[in-house]
């Protein structure tokens, strides 16, 4: 007998330790009402840690294929094959100072920051209106692969999609702009 209620308070206590972790973890992780918003088709948006995960000293390349503009910031070949510490870039074939470079990769970095998130099954008629293919350095050799998408009933929103990610990324119009015009 003892020894069945010292299993069935073990049991009982293993059953609270269980309950309290659950509702804990639940609490730590629901969403703040704070970082929501509400999308124009009535979707809740979370807001966005960022769509961009790499560090910017591992961007080798970006091309960026906008609407309007299009261009191509890449390491020197040189550069990128000796050591990822020289920075001799060319954007569109033609000599960068390396200011300019890592200022643009900052912004391509912000981007992401600046919106929410909502799952990208939901976009409505979304019209992919450019995409942007990043190159890292290291083993992977394949470039990161983003969509530009605008939905044709709220042409001020911009939405990025990664390649492989459920989410879609809402970045400020006016940043994607400023940077798509980068010359």
């Amino acid at each position: 007998m003892h020894v069945k209620k010292s299993i069935g308070a073990a049991v009982c206590l293993l059953l609270g330790v269980i309950v309290v972790t659950l509702i804990a973890d639940r609490e730590a992780n629901s969403p703040d009402p704070a970082r929501e918003t509400i999308a124009a088709n009535g979707e809740q948006i979370q807001e966005s840690t960022g769509i961009f995960k790499w560090n910017d000293k591992e961007v080798r390349s970006v091309e960026w294929e906008g609407r309007n503009q299009s261009w191509i910031l890449q390491r020197e070949p040189a550069a990128a094959e000796e050591s990822m510490l020289t920075s001799a870039w060319l954007l569109n074939g033609s000599e960068l100072p390396v200011s300019q470079a890592e200022s643009r990769i900052r912004k391509l970095h912000e981007l992401g920051k600046d919106g929410g998130t909502r799952r990208a099954s939901t976009l409505s008629h979304e019209v992919i209106v450019g995409t942007i293919m990043v190159t890292l350095s290291g083993l992977k050799k394949e470039p990161e692969v983003y969509l530009i998408a605008v939905e044709p009933d709220h042409p001020e929103h911009v939405w990025i999609l990664r390649s492989g990610d459920s989410l879609a990324y809402l970045v400020s119009k006016d940043a994607y702009l400023e940077l798509e015009q980068l010359q």
